[in-house]
């Protein structure tokens, strides 16, 4: 490290020393600490460039030495860029939110900032990176807002937050070349010099293992998914594995084809881990769409790669247009890629959409006219502010007042969060060990009462037996006494009363011992006959009606005594208790209740059901299955005696987006025909008040924005394609294609991304997202491409 750095390196540190003046004991302990071990960080990343697969051009930083370089594959890898740069102000690996430190780790820019950003501190430009990308939210990271920016006053070693920053010259010098997906590699120490290092294997394999990944997949075989690690990618990714499997098995039975095609297929080693992408080209029966995919590899316990995260980002390749006139051919597994990489700004996904909603194909809009009008193109004519030249290799993002690296957008702290959900679980295991303590008595009670019956049982029977012998006993004296009726008629007449009054007292015994039986008959656990059956069924659907239509006619289902008092049903809260959590659904201004058939079972004296349900209201969706124990009473009847709801991901999403689909399009196709119209309230009549739109907060900021550009210009022209709507816990999610053009001539087309909630009335935008598709280069002669 050169003197000047370690000089601001131990700056940076008598800094942190000052700041724990209140502490001077600890600040003294840490001082040994940080002495004894030669300020020794807790991270040492070196990282290594292979030359198998590698890209045609990529980022790499040497943290240690302060150095940005930009490689470029001209056969072979080529250094073309190496300038100082600065990073966190602490050293070693990125883990928390606001630890200023610089991740390390492979990532790719995902799309340019040109406004709106403080001159001093960024330099005015940005560009943003995937920080946490699935791996690490694996291992449990948190923060966000990485950026490759620059300074306005210059650079220091050491000086950011968690980004990394060059120079004024130098972003402008190497910023064309950071286009969408490029790789950019974030090291504590990288040897130039060395690279790239002779592959031994493990580069070539993964790419093997991408392809056949692909196979399977096109394929529609069930050897897709042994290619993944489920419990990793459950917790890399938004939704779990069991559900991403379901989708997809889902989807392999209804698609007549799957096609799929890979070029490109790049590898990179990171910590702990590598990547693999690929520009893709998919088509199946229902729809057709190219990107570019990202999958994240670990070895497990038995040394095999599997999948733990991935990424997909649609963007325009021109791979469907030569698929359209089959010249698409793609890559071999082990084939060398190509130099050329065009990106467009598009950010990553969790997967493509595999279906359009209409039932229609999904096809990229044609480019936009890139004639120019008096000597100037739309870009230039534009706005000073709103817009860059169409010959940027980024269609910039716009916002008001970007916030820097590590600023929590609103959200609550992921750390925060990791909290509430370890206390939850907590919770949720202390509970189940009350409930299987709860269980365990009530078995160890189950059994005393069936040794109680034993013995009752078999006091009946020496009962019985005493009986019969004392009625033999009586028979013999009855013959006895007839034998001496001739020798003595009175003794014989009172021989003949004793045994009228034996035969009385053995019938009364005999109606006992039948009553007793016929009890114990009665004591005997429920079995599930039809009757019951049909029972049971009535009893739940009518539940069932009544949660659904917010009736407070929902607690005559409920036995309030004995509610979780049972014996043999699970034990909890009181009923008024339980009932307070039931009326926040009832309280709601509208509930919409999804479920499928039950099923039944008797456990000793109690009828259980169990039923697959789904609840959506203004809280969100809950998904699971809702369990209830049934006592009979004595007039017959049936009442709940216990309740309990286990959360559970069962493809019920997919019945409530079949409900509600039409009333989303029909919001989203009057949003469009009043966009397009230049009709300002019915326009601001699809969004909150709270809605959110492209970095304006509030319906207030949003109209006002529109007021000031429809009073020069009006649009002329909003088309929007390949609507796909996905179940959100916050509402609807819509994604879709957007063709944009107004009175000024200006155009573009994109990618729009709406959330809409339901209001009880209609479907509403809060949160409104928009990316711009890169203006294709002119065709040979002048003509359009």
């Amino acid at each position: 490290m050169c003197r000047s750095m370690a000089v601001r390196r131990f700056a940076v540190f008598l800094f942190s020393l000052c700041a724990l003046r209140a502490l001077p004991g600890l600040a003294a302990a840490l001082l040994c600490v940080l002495a004894a071990s030669g300020y020794a960080r807790a991270d040492n990343w070196q990282a290594s460039l292979y030359n198998e697969g590698l890209p045609s051009h990529l980022v790499a930083v040497d943290k240690n030495r302060q150095t940005f370089m930009f490689f470029e594959k001209k056969s072979p890898l080529k250094l073309r860029y190496t300038y100082p740069c600065t990073t966190g102000q602490l050293t070693g690996d990125k883990k928390v939110l606001n630890d200023l430190r610089t991740p390390e780790g492979v990532y790719f820019v995902e799309y340019k900032i040109a406004s709106g950003l403080d001159f001093k501190e960024y330099g005015g430009i940005a560009y943003t990176l995937n920080y946490p990308n699935p791996v690490d939210k694996l291992r449990g990271k948190t923060g966000h807002g990485i950026w490759i920016h620059s300074k306005g006053l210059g650079i220091e070693p050491l000086s950011t937050r968690g980004c990394v920053a060059i120079g004024l010259k130098e972003i402008d010098e190497v910023g064309p070349s950071l286009v969408p997906g490029t790789a950019v590699v974030l090291a504590e120490r990288l040897d130039e010099t060395t690279v790239p290092q002779p592959d031994n294997g493990t580069a070539r394999e993964l790419r093997r293992l991408m392809q056949a990944w692909s196979n399977a997949w096109a394929g529609r075989s069930s050897r897709m998914f042994e290619f993944y690690d489920a419990d990793a990618y459950s917790k890399a990714m938004p939704e779990s594995f069991a559900a991403f499997r379901l989708n997809k098995e889902r989807l392999f039975k209804i698609l007549s084809f799957i096609k799929i095609y890979n070029r490109k297929i790049h590898v990179l080693e990171g910590p702990g881990y590598w990547v693999t992408w690929s520009e893709q080209f998919y088509t199946a029966s229902n729809l057709s769409t190219e990107g570019v995919r990202r999958l994240y590899w670990q070895r497990g316990d038995d040394k095999k790669f599997r999948i733990v995260g991935m990424e997909w980002s649609p963007r325009d390749l021109g791979m469907r247009a030569a698929y359209q006139k089959g010249q698409l051919v793609a890559e071999a597994p082990l084939q060398t890629a190509s130099d050329a990489d065009s990106e467009a700004p598009l950010p990553p996904r969790l997967d493509m959409p595999e279906s359009a909603a209409d039932g229609t194909e999904v096809v990229a809009a044609s480019a936009a006219d890139g004639s120019k009008a008096g000597g100037k193109t739309s870009a230039e004519a534009a706005a000073p502010g709103k817009s860059v030249a169409l010959s940027e290799p980024l269609v910039p993002r716009r916002m008001q007042a970007p916030p820097p690296a590590e600023v929590n957008w609103g959200a609550r702290p992921a750390m925060e969060d990791s909290a509430r959900v370890a206390a939850e679980q907590r919770a949720a295991e202390e509970l189940a060990a009350r409930q299987r303590a709860e269980e365990e008595r009530a078995a160890a009670q189950r059994l005393a009462e069936i040794r109680a019956a034993e013995e009752r049982a078999a006091a009946v029977k020496a009962e019985a037996e005493r009986l019969a012998a004392e009625q033999a006993a009586a028979e013999k004296a009855a013959a006895e006494a007839e034998a001496q009726r001739l020798a003595q008629l009175a003794a014989e007449k009172l021989a003949a009363e004793k045994l009228v009054a034996e035969q009385l007292a053995a019938q009364r015994a005999a109606e006992e011992l039948e009553a007793k039986k016929q009890a114990a008959l009665a004591a005997q656990d429920l079995r599930l006959t039809p009757e019951l059956r049909t029972q049971l069924q009535q009893a739940v659907s009518g539940w069932n009606a009544a949660l659904a239509a917010r009736s407070p006619a929902l607690a005559d289902f409920y036995d309030h005594a004995r509610f979780n008092r049972e014996p043999g049903a699970p034990r909890g809260l009181s009923y008024n208790a339980a009932w307070r959590e039931l009326e926040k659904h009832l309280g709601a201004p509208w509930l919409r209740y999804i479920s499928r058939k039950p099923s039944f079972e008797v456990q000793g004296k109690l009828a259980v059901s169990r039923c697959e349900e789904l609840v959506a209201g203004p809280h969100g969706l809950s998904e699971g299955v809702r369990t209830l124990w049934w006592r009979k009473g004595d007039n017959g009847d049936l009442r709940i005696v216990a309740s309990q709801f286990q959360p559970d991901e069962l493809g019920l999403a997919a019945d409530y987006l079949d409900q509600v689909s039409g009333a989303v399009s029909d919001a989203i196709e009057g949003w469009r025909k009043a966009w397009e119209a230049g009709n300002l309230d019915a326009y601001m009549a699809y969004y909150t008040d709270s809605a959110v739109q492209q970095g304006r907060w509030g319906a207030k900021n949003i109209r006002r924005q529109k007021e000031g550009l429809w009073s020069r210009v009006q649009p002329t022209l909003v088309q929007l394609s390949g609507l796909r709507l996905v179940a959100d816990k916050a509402g609807i999610r819509a994604d879709m294609g957007q063709t944009y053009a107004d009175s000024a001539g200006h155009s573009d087309r994109g990618t729009k991304t709406l959330l809409l909630q339901y209001d009880g009335k209609k479907w509403l935008i809060t949160r409104e997202d928009w990316t711009a598709a890169p203006a294709a280069a002119p065709a040979p002669g002048g003509g359009r491409p």
